[in-house]
């Protein structure tokens, strides 16, 4: 029997209310002594209830959820208590004083999956939707939950069952051979699991910039107004904006959501040559900023043109367009952080440059570079498969097809062979 686990459900900390789960088979048993209660807890049903914790009583909100229908699969228990981390915690006290053990990070998700109640992919696909900082994130993630990448999983596997089970039919009777048309029939069918797998591989490149985000430096010499346009892109004041040059010396983080992406800027310390040791650790850290970026702002003012190289995607900007006449400058945007000119045109043209103009909300696109590996994975194997058609035996195709099989399935936790066999059973009857 399973051990019976307990959990804080929701953030820990002072709020309004606090959720505690209970899992397994003991659940319902404990939340009827921790509430002091023998009633038979109709499922689903929300009582108010006093919870007991030694000399502390709260007034709760408790609901119970028989298997197989619950989160898990197995009878699960909740406690709706007033949010607070110290009443929290003693409820978990109490419930493993009654018999529960602390959950281990993940518990909940992994006996949801080994209960069949959603797959692996699904699960991450949950944990995508809470750290969600976008909409497009959002709607990703909402399709990995709500089982769009385990359809087509499961479609693929499918297909190569299918060409597995007539594979197998042929290697169990040597006296049927593949013949041309057969041949040519399934290295369409290879071919098209190849296309469909490569397609989803070149779409992944746009899948991970709505994950992870674009990554911009600031760059540029001290007292230009980076952290100006900082402060003006993201309508936050996170930078220190002042008179005096060289006033920013770490690297300072603030982002912004634009046609649902998300931009993570870094505005850093002015590069130039310095004798200061703090200042000299600010510099090398604005250096290495600029080498993990995915795009640069290069930013000059009249008095001080950025003549930073870098090889890395860049827009020069002029800033301070407000009080400057010098417009002849060979620049990709005039701005003024202090009036708001042209900044708008500065995000479509910092969008332009990093973002695919072809990433649509309604399309579905690998965020998970988990799910990704295994794709490319596969797609090799298929490759391998094909191109052995005419070189080897049948059953080294077969090995093939089913190393592809074998890694989709781990992205969805479905990886037993017994499915293959089943299926060349049922379909070619080779119990005969």
């Amino acid at each position: 029997m399973e051990k019976t686990i307990v959990a804080l459900a929701t953030p820990p900390g002072n709020s309004g209310v606090a959720v505690v789960r209970i899992s397994g088979e003991n659940s319902k048993e404990i939340l009827q002594k921790i509430t002091h209660s023998n009633i038979n807890f109709t499922p689903r049903h929300m009582y108010l209830k006093d919870v007991f914790v030694g000399d502390i009583v709260d007034k709760c909100l408790v609901v119970f959820f028989a298997s197989p229908n619950s989160y898990t699969g197995e009878d699960v228990a909740e406690i709706q208590s007033h949010g607070g981390y110290f009443l929290s915690q003693k409820i978990i006290e109490e419930c493993i004083n009654l018999g529960a053990s602390m959950a281990t990070a993940g518990e909940f998700s992994k006996r949801a999956f080994i209960n069949g109640k959603m797959s692996i992919d699904q699960a991450e696909g949950i944990m995508d939707l809470i750290n969600s900082e976008s909409e497009m994130q959002a709607k990703m993630s909402s399709s990995l939950v709500n089982g769009k990448l385990f359809e087509m999983i499961n479609s693929y596997q499918t297909d190569l069952t299918d060409m597995l089970a007539e594979i197998e039919a042929k290697l169990d009777y040597p006296e049927y051979d593949f013949s041309a048309e057969e041949s040519s029939n399934t290295i369409d069918k290879i071919n098209n699991l190849i296309d469909n797998l490569t397609s989803l591989i070149s779409d992944s490149k746009s899948g991970l910039i709505i994950k992870n985000g674009v990554n911009i430096a600031i760059v540029g010499a001290p007292n230009v107004g980076k952290s100006s346009i900082l402060n003006a892109l993201t309508k936050s004041n996170k930078a220190i904006v002042t008179e005096i040059a060289g006033t920013t010396r770490d690297v300072v983080e603030a982002q912004y959501e634009y046609n649902g992406i998300i931009f993570k800027l870094f505005d850093t310390a002015g590069i130039h040559e310095s004798d200061d040791i703090v200042e000299k650790i600010g510099i090398d850290r604005a250096k290495k900023t600029l080498e993990d970026s995915d795009l640069v702002l290069l930013v000059s003012d009249e008095n001080n043109i950025c003549d930073i190289k870098t090889s890395k995607p860049h827009i020069s900007i002029f800033n301070k367009s407000d009080i400057s006449k010098n417009k002849n400058q060979n620049f990709d945007i005039f701005v003024s952080a202090k009036s708001g000119e042209n900044l708008d045109k500065l995000k479509q043209l910092i969008f332009d440059r990093t973002v695919k103009s072809d990433i649509r909300s309604d399309k579905f696109y690998l965020t998970n570079t988990r799910h990704i590996d295994c794709i490319k994975r596969a797609c090799e194997a298929l490759k391998s498969a094909k191109d052995a058609f005419n070189t080897t035996t049948l059953d080294i195709i077969s090995a093939e097809l089913k190393f592809a099989w074998s890694i989709l399935g781990e992205i969805t936790g479905i990886t037993s062979d017994e499915a293959i066999i089943d299926k060349i059973f049922s379909k070619f009857c080779l119990g005969k």
